[in-house]
């Protein structure tokens, strides 16, 4: 319980003198000399970023207020027109992620996304191991579904509840940390390979596309991601039955309580059928992408708005409100913003020559700048409650590393942007699914670390790899 009072004590501290901290910040970087590389734009644009990535650290103000403060800030400190400032909250990552979200709104309402759970875990086998398999299975499949990973673990988490309980066992064991690792963890992993499961590969994208970058489709980031998605996703639930090995080896009764959860769903409703069909509609506009001229964002709006129709649709407008997060739209908005802000002043850049500079990037093969790129980015997730920001906060700086070593901006920004979105496993605070599963008292906080160190090392390797080999054999790069 140690590590948990003294994050409790840290929460405390980083939320009372935050606001302080970055004012204290901004100041500092107010009153150092300008350096002769750096434009007067560029160094206000960077007194504006070190005070938001404090406020974004301390979470001292609510994310999606210091998001939306980033506007007039921006504004008042002549490092952007209002036009330019508000640009982020008018592209089209945010209104992907309006439509996702929506989308996840008709699969929870209609209960589709469970049905479809009990599904898979009926079809498994009721083992510990198969039921951890198929549990994995269900992130998987729900992530083409379910645009949201605390969407997924919401609707997957009672089920490993209830199945955690035929063990009829209190409190934390090691089948019950195994499982809602799984759930956590895969939830993340498989994230990584779909364009619409997880907020920061939609801002990838964005940032990549307003730096001169490829434009890369729905379908193109499936074969780009999810080969080594998939992989890690393995990888990681084969270490966490290494690390947590179940006392038992059968589940008294719990082929039964699966077979008699699926029943009681019965036949599948008009609802389902159509919520289904839409969603078939969705992906195959955005597998097809290329062909159609379609882009990823046109076609989930599509789909989100036949969900409306009278007579054909399942959502009102009162289910999908409850079902958007807006606070995410917020920071997705105001964190593009700013890192719109930071490209466009050239703060971006600065910071960039000096890290390579500095660290003496320039020394390192192109495979080795990708791990130490993927390492920094990867353990930094420590700091951070949250992906998006982290994801505003650095890939602007990651792509302009990129170009300082006279790389494209994909190369460097498409394996970070699937690490912060993918792989926020090292504490319990990183990302909301995490804070679900350690929110049950079933787990430790110290059990995240246990095996998230080793999986987002192994990851920094996987994706440096895929970017210098397996890519450009795609003709990514």
């Amino acid at each position: 319980m140690s590590s948990e009072k003294s994050y409790g004590r840290f929460d405390d501290f980083r939320k009372r003198w935050g606001l302080l901290i970055a004012i204290a910040c901004m100041i500092i970087v107010w009153l150092l000399p300008t350096p002769a590389d750096l434009s007067p734009e560029g160094k206000r644009a960077l007194i504006l970023f070190s005070g938001v990535f404090i406020l974004y650290l301390t979470e001292a103000l609510p994310l999606p207020v210091t998001s939306l403060a980033i506007v007039p800030a921006a504004v008042l400190m002549d490092t952007a027109s209002l036009k330019f400032a508000l640009a982020g909250f008018s592209s089209s990552s945010v209104y992907l992620i309006v439509g996702a979200f929506i989308l996840s709104s008709a699969m929870v309402k209609t209960r589709l996304a469970e049905r479809i759970t009990y599904m898979i875990l009926n079809k498994i086998g009721c083992s510990p191991r198969r039921i951890t398999f198929g549990v994995m299975l269900a992130n998987i499949f729900l992530a083409f579904l379910v645009p949201s990973s605390t969407a997924r673990t919401a609707i997957l988490l009672p089920v490993c509840i209830s199945i955690i309980g035929l063990f009829q066992q209190e409190g934390r064991s090691r089948f019950s940390v195994n499982i809602l690792l799984v759930l956590a963890f895969t939830n993340a992993t498989i994230s990584a390979g779909i364009l619409t499961a997880t907020v920061p590969n939609v801002v990838t994208l964005d940032f990549i596309s307003k730096a001169g970058g490829s434009h890369i489709t729905y379908g193109q980031w499936f074969n780009v991601g999810f080969p080594p998605a998939l992989l890690m996703t393995l990888v990681t639930w084969y270490l966490i039955q290494l690390f947590f090995r179940p006392e038992h080896k059968q589940i008294a009764g719990g082929e039964g309580y699966i077979s008699k959860q699926l029943q009681q769903f019965g036949n599948m409703s008009n609802n389902e059928w159509r919520t289904l069909a839409i969603f078939f509609l969705v992906v195959l506009l955005w597998t097809t992408g290329t062909w159609t001229k379609l882009d990823a964002t046109t076609a989930c709006l599509i789909g989100a708005s036949l969900l409306f129709f009278p007579k054909f649709g399942v959502l009102n407008w009162s289910d999908a409100n409850k079902g958007i997060s807006w606070q995410v739209v917020f920071i997705c908005g105001g964190g593009v913003s700013l890192g719109h802000i930071l490209m466009e002043t050239g703060a971006a850049t600065w910071v960039a020559n000096s890290i390579f500079h500095s660290l003496n990037l320039g020394t390192l093969s192109t495979l080795m700048l990708l791990v130490v790129v993927m390492c920094i980015i990867q353990y930094l997730h420590i700091l951070f409650v949250g992906t998006t920001a982290m994801a505003t906060a650095f890939l602007p700086i990651v792509i302009s590393l990129g170009k300082t070593a006279g790389l494209s901006p994909e190369f460097l920004a498409l394996p970070a942007g699937m690490l912060i979105g993918g792989y926020p496993l090292l504490m319990f605070y990183n990302t909301m699914p995490n804070i679900l599963v350690y929110g049950t008292g079933r787990i430790n906080s110290g059990d995240f670390p246990m095996v998230g160190v080793l999986v987002c090392f192994v990851a920094c390797v996987i994706y440096a790899l895929s970017a210098a080999f397996y890519w450009p054999f795609l003709g990514v790069f």
